[in-house]
Order: C-alpha cells, then structure tokens, then sequence
C-alpha cells in the first residue's frame, strides 16, 4: 500500500503531542469514556476532549455512543 508522505507526516505529527500520545495509551487497552481518560490522564476534561477530536480527524480514534456517553 502507497500511502502520501502527506498523510504519514500528519499522522506522525498528530502523534508527536505528549498528551495525545497519554490518551492513546489509555485507549490501547479498552474502550473509554471521556470522564474514565480524564480520570487516567489527569488532564482536564476540556483538553481531552479537544485532543481526542484531532485524533478521530486523523482516524487514530473513532467514538461510540453508549447512551448518554461517548466511548473511544
């Protein structure tokens, strides 16, 4: 497979963030919520919840809803 260098230096520079590279290890195991990766991260709520919305724009994570809550 032929991917652009575009899209794997988006990638990659999607990754280079310490926080993003927190909630991804926190995703590595389960489905979250974004209350249980705040919990996990110690980061605030507003921040994970940007940081997780740059990580779907980059399909490095996908949301589920579960009721009321978002899982990812």
């Amino acid at each position: 497979m032929d991917v652009p260098i575009d899209t794997i230096a988006a990638v990659f520079k999607t990754l280079s963030d310490t926080n993003r590279l927190r909630i991804i290890r926190v995703l590595t195991t389960d489905c979250e919520s974004v209350s249980a990766i705040v919990e996990a991260t110690g980061l605030s709520q507003p921040l994970v919840s940007h940081h997780l919305n740059v990580l779907r724009k980059h399909g490095l994570a996908r949301a589920e809803r579960r009721g009321a809550y978002i899982y990812y």
